[in-house]
């Protein structure tokens, strides 16, 4: 089914002429057929639903409707978000809700990571509801979940839902199908965004009424085909914040690109701040780089990060830390808030810039609450200061 308006070549005079000449002996015969109107079904959860924002007719839905319109995309879409709903109780609800639908937007995941279940178990269920769409000729897209705020009580450093992200870009890659990416972009791709677009204090998983917008932007933007999103990762191998780490691990990352394509010769990446030899295949839609462990074994932290572009014009990039993980037997001194092993003026910076937060504020992190009592503060920069100089390698 296409998603936009077919381009048309400028007529000849002679058809013109033929036009002209019907019209005026059969006009009811030529009159111009409206495009038909595509049904998308946004199905989900909270986020969905739009909690924060009201509810229907608010949130993303409403929006997105208003935006395909604007795009020359007739569109309906309909509100099928249900607060507190897992992806196993979605199997469940999603097939009595297909009758008459064109474009299934499925986006849930978030309750799992709650409750409990896996990112593989997750991504096999958006798997299963995906293959009940496409069995009645429903086309799908699917969707990362969006992340959430650093002070929610459960995967405040969205570990499990970046690598459950991961799992649905994969997904989508494999099964050939559309992918929207809120995760990247609320996580990665916009300034202050846990400021900007969440409803904040209490809740840590909502978003405000110009959070939803930006919601809708993320689904126009992919059902239309406008490439805001650089490449991003599937499969990474040790995963952000992997502890006891064998030594020995190879570290493999397989890199997607939704849009244009990857830029393949552009695709770097460094690793303690040296650049990697990695071992780098694939082509514009799918790179898998690799590297070895060092000779002696990797030790204490090792960060990685990555550098890669599209060939959108202009090009959508990305630079900086991917990912993160703690070999066997690395023992951390009081005060190394960037977990590399010393305590120096980058965990002096980094306590800086969070001090005075408490617990539930948006940029108190537990990371650097050194004594674990809520709050940074004078009492973690003594200790951090105690240690200054001393390193643990």
């Amino acid at each position: 089914m296409s998603l936009r308006r077919p381009n048309r070549s400028a007529p000849s005079a002679l058809l013109l002429a033929t036009f002209f000449l019907a019209a005026v002996l059969a006009p009811a015969a030529i009159a111009p057929t409206a495009s038909a109107q595509a049904v998308y079904l946004a199905f989900g959860d909270s986020i969905t639903f739009g909690v924060g924002a009201g509810g229907p007719p608010d949130g993303y839905p409403a929006e997105l409707e208003d935006l395909l319109n604007q795009r020359g995309v007739n569109a309906q879409v309909l509100n099928e978000g249900l607060p507190g709903e897992t992806t196993v109780d979605g199997r469940n609800r999603l097939g009595g809700l297909l009758g008459g639908i064109d474009v299934l937007l499925l986006m849930e995941g978030t309750n799992d990571i709650n409750s409990d279940i896996s990112p593989e178990t997750t991504a096999f269920n958006l798997d299963a509801m995906a293959d009940a769409a496409e069995a009645r000729d429903v086309e799908v897209v699917h969707a990362t979940i969006i992340p959430r705020l650093p002070s929610a009580g459960k995967d405040s450093r969205n570990v499990i839902g970046g690598q459950l992200s991961g799992a649905i870009r994969e997904l989508a890659h494999e099964e050939n199908r559309n992918l929207a990416d809120p995760f990247y972009v609320f996580f990665r791709g916009l300034d202050d965004a846990f400021d900007r677009f969440y409803l904040g204090g209490e809740d840590k998983f909502h978003l405000n009424a110009e959070g939803y917008d930006q919601l809708a932007e993320v689904f126009a933007d992919a059902i239309t085909g406008e490439d805001e999103v650089p490449p991003v990762t599937g499969l990474v191998s040790p995963f952000d914040d992997q502890q006891n780490t064998s030594p020995n691990a190879q570290l493999q990352i397989d890199l997607y690109d939704f849009g244009n394509g990857i830029d393949v010769d552009f695709t770097q990446l460094t690793i303690d701040d040296s650049p990697a030899n990695a071992t780098i295949g694939g082509d514009s839609r799918r790179q898998t780089l690799r590297v070895n462990a060092p000779a002696g074994g990797w030790e204490c932290v090792v960060i990685v990060d990555l550098q890669a572009r599209d060939t959108a014009v202009p090009a959508n990039a990305r630079d900086g830390q991917l990912v993160q993980f703690v070999i066997q037997g690395t023992r951390f001194i009081q005060g190394d808030i960037t977990r590399d092993c010393r305590v120096n003026g980058n965990d002096l910076l980094d306590l800086a810039r969070l001090f005075g937060s408490q617990r539930g504020d948006s940029r108190y992190r537990g990371f650097a609450d050194i004594n674990g009592d809520d709050s940074i503060d004078g009492t973690d920069l003594a200790i951090l200061s105690s240690n200054f100089g001393q390193s643990s390698k």
